[in-house]
């Protein structure tokens, strides 16, 4: 009998040994991030029969679980990959309205107005050298400042393939990490063991894999734990992952004048991008906002800095220059061969040849450029008080020159600016929105395995009180035995 006791009060001894030091362990995770609270589950012994009773053989430890939930899991990834998606897009949204901030109060909308201002006032003094150059210091401030636009754009693109990269690194370490995970977790399960710290390890890097790209782990029907990214496919299975790397592309239909962008490709299958499968998460909101809304900027800067410099020029070549053009006597007609240098057919700017990177090519033509009086007012020769060119050039500021003639040049631009600034008043709530969902899917995760100090202390004293009394049972027992000894001397 007394042995009987020794046994039970054994079990419950080493139980309750077992269970305060996995409450302690919960106590000194508490701040741990992403650590689950792990329980001790017990069931009674077996029982055996002795004559007309059955009598019980104490506790046996069951094993010792995580409270996880894995939809819980799930709705916080999703809640996670959603949330950063809107985040980065509010922060790259901000980037680019950066780029058209007014410098000095002179914003590109006030700079073309001035340069068209001065036009005007060039028509009411076409004759006064002053004038002119002002005109040309003004379009001088006009190219830079398309420069300066399309230089911010360069910036913010470049920013966005560094950040793409380093990202790329990131989930490359985290994926080899989930792999080596799932070799430890798998080492220590197959006999019988726990490893609870390395699931929420396991967890925890696959939370931060959803920062990046939407993921979906599971179980395939092999037993292995698997990472899928959707659109994508497997990333990682078991103990093998897939490495990702990146590296430029330039597109065969692509001019030579357009700048290649940085692409993400499995690194087994280097030739085909998978960019353009991020729809979410970082990556996503970081391909969104250079291939869509970045290259949506540049495209309509591009086209306005075109649209100004040839419909300046088309008129500008028809005027004559403020010098004396030689006139034939018999038929009156300019011959400006026999001019000192150019008089007509002169270009303003030096025009791009294409709608693409006009912005960046865009400038000054050399003639304006060597002497203001190659600024045509005049539409006849030889005429000083003609005006007519500089007046036709300064009211491009109000025609519909833009958009196959739907819009002026001011309109097109504060439409690309009002754009910009829509979508990221749209995003900034669809970021409050995220986060407010994220913070609820967190919340519930943490009432399911967050650890309450309150209640661990609680069992830190119950079940110091059961080894207590486990500890007199094996006492008593041992009395017991000796008694029985004793009468047997």
């Amino acid at each position: 009998m007394s042995a009987d006791l020794l046994s039970i009060g054994k079990s419950g001894l080493f139980t309750s040994k077992k269970s305060m030091a996995t409450t302690s362990h919960n106590i000194a995770n508490a701040n741990t991030e992403g650590f689950s609270r792990q329980e001790v589950r017990t069931k009674n012994g077996i029982t055996i029969n002795e004559g007309n009773y059955t009598m019980g053989t104490g506790v046996d430890i069951q094993s010792i679980k995580r409270n996880h939930d894995d939809l819980v899991e799930k709705k916080l990834n999703n809640s996670i990959t959603q949330h950063k998606f809107n985040e980065e897009r509010t922060n790259q949204l901000g980037h680019i309205e950066e780029i058209f901030n007014e410098v000095n109060s002179e914003g590109m909308n006030k700079i073309l107005n001035r340069f068209f201002n001065s036009f005007r006032e060039l028509s009411n003094r076409p004759e006064d050298e002053t004038v002119r150059s002002l005109v040309r210091e003004n379009a001088k401030i006009v190219v830079e400042d398309f420069k300066r636009v399309q230089k911010g754009i360069d910036h913010t693109r470049n920013s966005i393939n560094k950040k793409i990269t380093l990202i790329v690194d990131d989930i490359n370490h985290l994926s080899k990490s989930i792999s080596k995970l799932n070799r430890e977790i798998a080492a220590n399960e197959v006999g019988g063991g726990e490893a609870n710290d390395l699931r929420d390890q396991r967890d925890n890097a696959l939370r931060q894999l959803a920062e990046h790209m939407p993921v979906k782990a599971y179980y395939d029907d092999q037993n292995r734990f698997v990472v899928n990214v959707e659109g994508l496919g497997t990333l990682v299975s078991g103990d093998i992952e897939q490495e990702l790397v990146v590296g430029n592309r330039l597109d065969e239909n692509e001019s030579n004048q357009q700048k290649p962008h940085l692409e993400i490709f499995f690194k087994s299958r280097t030739a085909d991008p998978i960019s353009s499968r991020f729809r979410t998460g970082n990556l996503g909101a970081l391909f969104k906002s250079r291939n869509e809304d970045l290259a949506a900027v540049e495209s309509q800067l591009d086209e306005l800095a075109y649209s100004l410099s040839h419909s300046t020029n088309a008129i500008h070549r028809k005027g004559f220059a403020n010098k004396p053009v030689p006139v034939d006597q018999a038929t009156g007609l300019p011959m400006p061969g026999l001019a000192n240098g150019p008089v007509t057919g002169i270009d303003f700017f030096n025009a791009p040849i294409s709608k693409k990177r006009a912005a960046e090519y865009i400038k000054l033509s050399d003639n304006v450029l060597a002497d203001v009086n190659n600024i045509a007012t005049a539409l006849n020769p030889n005429s000083p008080g003609d005006n007519r060119v500089a007046i036709a050039i300064s009211r491009l500021q109000h025609e519909k020159i833009m958009g196959e003639g739907s819009t002026t040049l001011e309109e097109h631009y504060l439409k690309t600016v009002g754009n910009v600034g829509m979508q990221m008043s749209k995003t900034k709530i669809d970021t409050e929105q995220s986060g407010g969902i994220l913070a609820q899917a967190k919340s519930i995760k943490e009432r399911i395995s967050g650890v309450s100090l309150d209640e661990e202390t609680a069992n830190m004293v119950k079940y110091q009180n059961a080894y207590e009394a486990s500890a007199k049972v094996i006492r008593a027992s041992d009395e017991m035995f000796k008694a029985v000894l004793g009468i047997m001397n």
